[in-house]
């Protein structure tokens, strides 16, 4: 006979927690703190990158993104929360080390979780360099 464990549905609060701790170490580029919060066999639907599977090439991806972004800085907004699934948007700013480009980023992500830990997370994310997001957009023409 199995038994499965019923967990709690997230709260409110839970999440608004969760993405003050999330800011705090996406802010750090604290990759070692971000996927101690992921599964082994995670999901990542990442903008426009094809999907990544596995805590292990998700950590692949965040150390080369933290290599590139300077001085990082997020601000994430609670949208919802559904059992063990959330929403929020986000909008950050950085600066690429290579470049020295300052950029800017806004967004929505839905997070799933299993056992406490991130199972799947898809983040749309749409970039421009500072001051430059209507010049950078298809939109910006209408």
């Amino acid at each position: 006979m199995s038994t499965t464990t019923v967990e709690r549905d997230l709260t409110v609060e839970d999440v608004i927690a969760r993405l003050a701790k999330s800011k705090e170490r996406f802010e750090k580029g604290d990759v070692d703190a971000i996927i101690s919060k992921y599964a082994d066999d995670i999901v990542v639907c990442f903008a426009d990158l094809p999907e990544m599977k596995g805590k292990i090439e998700v950590e692949k991806f965040l150390r080369a993104r933290f290599a590139t972004q300077g001085d990082y800085k997020v601000d994430k907004r609670f949208l919802l929360v559904s059992g063990q699934t959330y929403a929020n948007s986000f909008v950050g700013s950085w600066t690429d080390k290579t470049t020295g480009k300052q950029y800017e980023a806004r967004g929505v992500e839905t997070l799933h979780l299993e056992g406490g830990l991130l199972k799947v997370w898809n983040c749309a994310y749409n970039i421009w360099e500072a001051g430059k997001a209507k010049e950078s957009s298809y939109f910006g023409k209408f």
